[in-house]
């Protein structure tokens, strides 16, 4: 039987209850002993990847005036791409970006246009089936590998709809510059949508109690 959804939310508050005792927050925990944290630097410095299922992460922070509202950064979780590997490199496809707040308060789910991250490729119907397992089983450090784990699967479903708005966005922009829409430095969030995990936790009690 599946944890529920109010059982995941209260989990992943959980943790940073037990970050912030501790000092640290998710993005914190990334950044090396001693270290300051540097706008666009990326952390960890080599993507954390899971070496079994392929999918990887990191965190990074734009300059203040590129973020929105209470944003500090986000974390960019990317998937194996279609094909294991091109010319000896091995390829990945951007899976969702998830923004979060100092305190690692996750606060907007997004998608990005292939020439972001130059990532390889794939459709939406392609990883909607991936979103519904999360692949962080084997991933360093594994408290913040969990817990992005948890975020992804409490917001599955809104994962795949902003995966498949970020198709039709990509589609229409196609018919109306003529041009490749995944290389327009004009369209860099095709689809994205705010979240409240606090919200979303007594929204789901509440349901549960009927």
């Amino acid at each position: 039987m599946g944890v529920g959804a109010a059982e995941l939310g209260q989990r992943i508050i959980s943790q940073m209850v037990a970050w912030a005792k501790a000092g640290v927050s998710a993005p914190a925990r990334l950044v090396p002993s001693g270290e300051s944290f540097v706008e666009w630097t990326q952390y960890p410095a080599v993507e954390a990847l899971d070496k079994s299922s392929g999918w990887k992460f990191y965190y990074h922070a734009h300059p203040r005036s590129e973020r929105l509202g209470r944003e500090h950064g986000h974390f960019h979780i990317f998937v194996p791409g279609p094909h294991d590997a091109h010319d000896g490199v091995v390829l990945f496809s951007h899976l969702i970006g998830i923004s979060v707040d100092q305190q690692g308060l996750p606060l907007r789910l997004f998608t990005t246009n292939q020439w972001v991250t130059g990532e390889s490729w794939q459709p939406a119907e392609a990883l909607v089936d991936v979103v519904k397992s999360p692949g962080f089983t084997q991933t360093q450090p594994a408290d913040v590998a969990g817990w992005l784990g948890l975020i992804i699967t409490l917001y599955t479903a809104e994962i795949c709809a902003l995966l498949q708005a970020r198709d039709k966005r990509l589609q229409a922009r196609a018919l109306m510059i003529r041009t490749n829409p995944y290389e327009d430095r004009r369209l860099r969030i095709p689809s994205q949508r705010h979240i409240n995990l606090l919200h979303r936790i007594s929204r789901e009690k509440a349901v549960q109690a009927g």
